[in-house]
């Protein structure tokens, strides 16, 4: 950290608002795209940084200058972007507004792309179940039949195959959460939870 950072992050501390401009204009340009990686909605990265700078605002008594500043941002940044993302995937309206924006987005080529790539990421994931947890995962999403219904078929109880839907859940949700990042992945993932209580 250069001396002058630490003059400034001093200043801040007193509630200098200079200081703080200065600092939210020298970090916004990098934190911004360090966001977009997680959040790739322009708006939503936006509100998701101004929230950051608030954040520092109300603990910046409580900021070390002797401490790495930009350290110390990130991971602020890092944990409001991961609650952002929890709240987006429990939040049903908010889920609905972010996949709005996102169709929005589909023109794009890059967009499109990715759509594709998280399709078939999907198909992979579903593949790796063991036989008989992928077919009863394929008869409740792909088929949308009850739980009841598939239990009839395969002649199995209710329970079983609720009990094979939590762990094909779990599975494709690790193995989107160890082969990508970002919001639209989750989001994939959570549309699929959406009906996981049947």
């Amino acid at each position: 950290m250069s001396n002058e950072e630490a003059v400034l992050l001093q200043r801040l501390q007193q509630g200098d608002t200079e200081a703080y401009i200065t600092l939210y204009d020298q970090y916004y340009p990098s934190l911004y795209t360090y966001i977009l990686h997680f959040i790739n909605i322009p708006e939503l990265a936006e509100d998701a940084l101004q929230e950051v700078f608030i954040k520092i605002w109300e603990v910046r008594e409580r900021i070390n200058p002797e401490l790495s500043f930009s350290g110390y941002l990130y991971r602020i940044t890092r944990n409001h972007v991961f609650k952002l993302m929890k709240k987006i995937s429990a939040d049903a309206a908010l889920r609905l507004q972010v996949m709005q924006e996102l169709q929005h987005q589909t023109e794009d080529a890059d967009t499109r792309l990715l759509w594709k790539q998280y399709e078939s990421l999907l198909h992979k994931a579903i593949a790796q179940l063991p036989p008989q947890r992928q077919k009863v995962f394929r008869l409740c999403r792909e088929e949308s039949k009850s739980y009841e219904e598939v239990a009839v078929e395969l002649g199995i109880s209710r329970n079983t195959v609720k009990e094979h839907m939590v762990l094909a859940m779990k599975s494709i949700k690790f193995f989107f959460y160890t082969n990508t990042d970002g919001i639209l992945p989750l989001l994939l993932v959570s549309g699929l939870l959406l009906d996981s209580s049947k």
